[in-house]
């Protein structure tokens, strides 16, 4: 089948408005599904549907929402009611920098709802339909990062890691349905909060991306990003190939070191990694 048949009419992807989302969006449009967008804001969220709209001339619905609100699904049930889902994407994410403890319990909290609990419900939302069906296609975005527990990110390397075994466990009960499931561990991505965080890398340790050395590996894909629409390829590209895929091979070499390695050096990896950061950054994702 090709992909609208497969995975369409309608894709729903959540965080849309800007980065991943937005190219998520449009890829998901160019490859001839229409697409409903969500995100919190709304007035950026409604411009870049427009622009979703304009250039691939597909149908899109604007559903405003807040990811971390706990009533999100019912919101979302209610938007989409009318509609035939064929492929769930889930991008967002919080991602406060900081030591565990002092990071505000409520802030923590949030990241727990958009990390966790909210990918849960509306894959349990969408899912049902896409099983009756016997096809469809549900991928969430996690990240490296969710391979290893690390320092100042604490809440989203934990979220990351059950977005990544919830797709596995996804996979593995509903591909004799015919339904698809992919998990897409991201490396370094540009959007304005990771160039924020970028001002923040101590260039001496920039790393060199043909070392053996995953840590330098690492180091070097913080100064050298990947850009949304590589990812939104890759994650469509690889729907339908199993539990996990990659945007670059070096995202795949890092998380593949990180995993063959006894715990307490994974963890010190990626204790080196966001030791490159000298600073908190002034901006972060939620």
């Amino acid at each position: 089948m090709d992909f609208r048949t497969r995975y369409g009419p309608w894709a729903f992807v959540a965080g849309a408005s800007m980065g991943i989302g937005a190219a998520l969006s449009h890829e998901a449009a160019a490859r001839g599904l229409n697409v409903a967008m969500l995100a919190r804001g709304e007035a950026l969220l409604r411009e870049e549907a427009d622009k979703v709209r304009d250039e691939h001339g597909v149908d899109v619905r604007v559903v405003p929402g807040d990811l971390a609100a706990p009533a999100i699904a019912d919101v979302v049930a209610e938007a989409t009611g009318d509609l035939e889902i064929g492929l769930l994407v889930y991008n967002a994410t919080i991602a406060m920098q900081g030591h565990f403890l002092d990071v505000p319990l409520d802030d923590q909290l949030a990241s727990v709802q958009v990390n966790c609990a909210t990918p849960l419900a509306l894959v349990h939302l969408f899912g049902r339909s896409m099983r009756e069906r016997g096809r469809g296609g549900i991928g969430l975005v996690s990240s490296t990062g969710g391979t290893a527990g690390s320092v100042n990110f604490s809440t989203y390397n934990a979220g990351k890691a059950y977005q990544w075994v919830l797709a596995e466990t996804l996979w593995a009960e509903l591909e004799p349905s015919g339904v698809d499931v992919t998990s897409i561990l991201v490396g370094p991505t540009y959007s304005p909060n990771f160039a924020a965080f970028q001002e923040t890398l101590d260039p001496k340790l920039r790393g060199d991306p043909e070392s053996a050395d995953p840590l330098d590996r690492a180091r070097a894909r913080l100064f050298d990003p990947s850009m949304p629409r590589d990812v939104a390829v890759a994650l469509y590209d690889n729907l339908a190939d199993g539990p996990v895929c990659y945007t670059h091979p070096d995202d795949e070499y890092i998380a593949r070191s990180t995993l063959a390695m006894p715990r307490a050096d994974a963890v010190a990896l990626w204790h080196g990694v966001m030791d490159t950061s000298t600073r908190t950054s002034s901006r972060t994702a939620r």
